[in-house]
């Protein structure tokens, strides 16, 4: 019956011959995946074969100029990649304990998600509630969040993007925000309560790096509208954008939670942009529940049990 089944017929590949595998696939060749593993050639791919002679399939075609993967050798290469991830979480969690720990968790997230929301607070608080799980958290735009989860590099990830979630992905709503016009309090658009995004691109923009995915959705709106955004300042910091707008340089556009707080403080005025882009869905991304880590799963569950209903602009201050 189990006559095809690596558990049943066979031991399971090594952990060698799997990194061999996928280092000749990233690079296209046995040989320089040899030379980066310190294996010699030969013994590369004799690995191979008999990787190949496991699966009782080919997994890589080879060319003139080196190899690519078969079919089946991209599905047993998604596989192999999952497997490794797991040895790493493994060694990780395993490295956690022996230091007093009781595992880890990746945990990526947008800048405005960071700066702009309650997870720092939430984080706070899961650490006193498990202080033997370990969070380490990165700030990635959202398009790298959801590769980092795709390819298993990463437990947890929240994201600002509408676009799809990948296959593999069980997405849910975490928290909304909506993006404002920053303005000075003699700007011409300061007595207006909303605007429509084509009243904001009559006027030089800032753009802050610190948050270049929002750049980005801006010139993507501006594009629908035939229209290009005039990013008269480029800054790094939205502080350095805060001090532009209040002089009267330019315009900004931020998520309301990571500058309402602060608008009385830097002389600026936030006005809601009036498009249905502009009122964004943060979601919490993770494999199925069943396929996470404990300690990811327990910190999954804890930042969704703190999530409140949809939330009204922030009133302009």
């Amino acid at each position: 019956m189990g006559h095809r089944s690596f558990t049943v017929s066979t031991s399971p590949p090594d952990w060698t011959s799997l990194r061999l595998l996928l280092t000749a696939i990233d690079l296209g060749s046995i040989a320089k995946a040899a030379e980066r593993c310190g294996i010699a050639n030969s013994a590369a791919a004799k690995r191979i074969q008999m990787l190949e002679a496991q699966a009782r399939v080919g997994l890589i075609k080879r060319h003139a100029r080196g190899i690519v993967p078969t079919a089946a050798g991209e599905v047993f290469a998604r596989h192999a990649r999952s497997l490794m991830d797991l040895a790493r979480r493994l060694e990780g969690d395993m490295d956690a304990f022996a230091a007093g720990g009781g595992g880890s968790v990746r945990l990526l997230a947008t800048a405005s998600c960071i700066g702009g929301h309650d997870l720092a607070d939430r984080l706070a608080s899961f650490g006193r509630l498990h202080p033997r799980i370990v969070v380490e958290l990165r700030e990635l735009t959202s398009a790298l969040i959801l590769q980092e989860l795709i390819e298993g590099r990463s437990d947890i990830g929240i994201v600002t993007t509408k676009a799809r979630i990948p296959a593999g992905l069980d997405a849910r709503p975490w928290r909304e925000d909506r993006l404002l016009a920053i303005v000075s309090l003699d700007h011409p658009l300061a007595s207006r309560t909303a605007l429509r995004f084509a009243e904001v691109l009559e006027h030089p923009l800032v753009d802050v790096l610190e948050i270049g995915a929002l750049s980005l959705l801006l010139t993507e709106a501006a594009q629908d509208l035939g229209r290009k955004p005039d990013y008269r300042y480029r800054v790094t910091s939205m502080d350095a954008a805060r001090r532009l707008v209040a002089a009267g340089l330019a315009v900004n556009v931020m998520p309301d939670r990571m500058i309402v707080p602060y608008l009385k403080q830097f002389g600026v005025l936030g006005i809601a942009i009036d498009e249905p882009w502009a009122l964004r869905q943060l979601r919490l991304v993770a494999r199925a529940a069943d396929a996470l880590p404990g300690p990811a799963r327990i910190l999954a569950d804890h930042l969704m049990s703190s999530s409140i209903p949809a939330s009204e602009i922030p009133p302009q201050t």
